[in-house]
């Protein structure tokens, strides 16, 4: 019966040992599953954050570049934009002629042109633009024209810059 009551123990012992042995690997296998899930989480919520601030940036392009988008004003060519604005301050249209400026010198444009009309010289304008010859493009996205006077030098320069909807702008007079 000792022997017995023995093997009993033992076998209860080497059974709680295979037990222990079968939860031990099965924790062991569930903690580097959690540590692959934690890593593969961290990673994920890098690139996630990551992703969502090129987003947010691609955003705030966007709209930083929507008035220029929708600036309708302007020809398909620097010379069409030229003749846009000459016939619109021919009209006296300053408003409309302002227009076919960029944008952050529109409103300066208008209160000139009124200027330059009050003081008797939008006909020195007007003629120091139509004496405009084809220039040149400094780039891809600018083109400058210039006007020479009676001895032929060059007096008189029109800068403009192309808008991402594709229409041509004044830049500068």
């Amino acid at each position: 019966m000792k022997i017995r009551i023995q093997k009993e123990a033992s076998l209860k012992l080497l059974t709680k040992h295979i037990i222990m042995k079968k939860v031990l690997k099965i924790g062991g296998i569930a903690l580097a599953a959690l540590v692959v899930l934690a890593a593969a989480l961290g990673y994920g919520l890098a690139r996630y954050g990551e992703w969502k601030f090129n987003d947010d940036i691609k955003k705030l392009e966007a709209e930083a570049n929507r008035p220029y988008l929708e600036d309708t004003y302007g020809g398909k060519t620097p010379q069409e934009t030229l003749q846009l604005f000459i016939t619109a301050v021919e009209k006296e249209d300053f408003e409309l002629a302002s227009k076919y400026f960029i944008l952050s010198r529109q409103e300066e444009w208008e209160r000139g042109l009124k200027l330059v009309k009050e003081k008797n010289n939008l006909a020195v304008l007007l003629e120091n633009l139509k004496k405009m010859e084809d220039g040149e493009y400094l780039n891809s996205d600018n083109f400058q024209m210039a006007a020479k006077n009676e001895n032929g030098v060059y007096e008189a320069y029109v800068s403009f810059i192309k808008y991402p909807n594709g229409n041509w702008k004044i830049k500068e007079i």
